[in-house]
């Protein structure tokens, strides 16, 4: 497909906020180009995925599809912390869908292909380059097919939306995003065949019952981290997905007695108990792990004239409660919103980039609080989250309450519920 000269929006990325910010947009009868530097399916984590991500799917008309694709149903959450052992049932607060597990690869090509579907221009294996924030019209990015040289394409739009991911493209050109130093931490996972899991009664069951009996997600605290690190256990299909989690420094000093992250990786893995037991009758799938540093980042605005950042190119907090995607689907659903108020009272755009600013930067800070061991409610951005908790339904506000009681960070939730004030 040509890269067009023109569209009322441009759209970097195609992971599930791309490609649902595109969606909405399209649906709602925009001209919208998506461009994504890889071709789908591609390599990407296994997600566990709470219940409040439907409502996004139901929005976009893609949920028939994810259903039908067969995913793994979740029952809720085991956590293991110091050898304290707590459950979670997601149908105990209220939840009448299931939560799920899915392979990333699958979940975001059903989400990509359903956004083209629906009218979406999408281009695959086309990189974005610079963008001009200051084009008549609004922007313009420059485009090209990932391999090829010479001259960019250049696309006029009235809109960007960043969905670059940790790439954070917009973000970094404008010099927006800035490492949350209270979150120094890497990640190493890697992938299982044949694992056991914890099932919602408490009992563990063989890999071959996962489609019958949901699984939950598995989470441990990891020894001599006190609350800071910790791992995570999400069975899929055919696979589990197992990943650590801890801060830079001791990670690297730990890694420096080992000969490869992969031989670290293991190490720790079957240090933890519990999770060697599950692991006890695995195989480990040979050249699956992977290794990133520094992932947790933040955002000085997530939105402008000519801009919105959604999803992980806005900000990436520690997915310790497994809200990253709902996060992101979330910013995909109020930028979309904003997007079309600012197409249709352009003398607003102000207001509506401001309270698209606001919602999303308190949100993440929500999630920031909920994940930190040590946190402080300070400024207005703390003050934001603190409303949108406090304001939060009463069905959302138990399950965070009682998820972060499993990692005993709910002192935190139980502080925004209750300061009173803006600071």
């Amino acid at each position: 497909m040509k890269i067009p000269a023109y569209c009322d929006v441009a759209v970097i990325g195609g992971g599930p906020a791309g490609s649902l910010a595109a969606t909405y947009l399209s649906q709602a009868g925009y001209h919208v180009a998506l461009f994504d530097k890889e071709r789908h399916p591609r390599p990407q984590v296994g997600e566990s995925l709470i219940p409040d991500f439907w409502k996004y799917c139901d929005e976009a008309k893609v949920t028939e599809k994810i259903l039908a694709d067969g995913f793994v149903r979740k029952a809720g959450g085991t956590v293991d912390w110091h050898g304290t052992t707590r459950q979670l049932a997601f149908k105990d607060y209220g939840y009448t869908r299931p939560a799920m597990h899915v392979e990333r690869d699958r979940f975001d090509h059903i989400l990509l292909e359903h956004a083209r579907t629906q009218g979406v221009q999408v281009h695959e294996e086309v990189a974005a380059g610079e963008c001009d924030f200051g084009a008549p019209g609004g922007a313009r990015i420059a485009c090209r097919p990932v391999g090829e040289k010479g001259a960019w394409a250049k696309v006029d739009c009235r809109i960007v939306i960043d969905a670059s991911g940790q790439n954070a493209l917009v973000g970094r050109q404008l010099g927006l995003r800035a490492m949350d130093e209270a979150f120094r931490f890497m990640s190493v996972w890697g992938y299982f065949t044949n694992s056991r899991y914890f099932a919602a009664d408490g009992n563990v069951y063989p890999a071959s019952s996962v489609m019958t009996t949901p699984p939950t997600t598995f989470v441990s605290s990891l020894p001599d981290a006190g609350d800071w690190g910790w791992l995570w256990h999400i069975m899929l299909r055919d696979r589990v997905s197992v990943g650590l989690v801890l801060p830079v420094d001791a990670m690297k000093s730990a890694q420096r007695s080992e000969s490869s992250w992969e031989r670290y990786f293991l190490q720790q893995c079957y240090a933890v108990p519990r999770l060697a037991g599950l692991l006890s009758e695995a195989r480990f799938c040979e050249a699956s792990v992977r290794v990133i540093r520094d992932f947790s980042y933040r955002s000085a605005r997530v939105a402008g004239p000519g801009f919105f950042l959604v999803g992980d190119a806005a900000g990436f907090v520690d997915p310790i409660f497994s809200v990253g995607v709902v996060l992101g689907m979330y910013s995909a659903r109020a930028a979309a919103w904003s997007i079309d108020r600012i197409f249709k009272s352009p003398g607003r755009t102000a207001q509506h980039i401001d309270l698209y600013e606001r919602q999303l930067q308190g949100r993440m800070e929500m999630a920031r609080a909920l994940a930190l061991p040590q946190y402080e409610i300070t400024g207005p951005v703390g003050a934001e989250a603190k409303n949108i908790v406090r304001f939060s339904d009463a069905q959302a506000k138990a399950l965070m309450y009682a998820a972060s009681s499993l990692t005993a960070r709910s002192q935190h939730l139980q502080a925004m519920v209750e300061t009173k004030g803006g600071n």
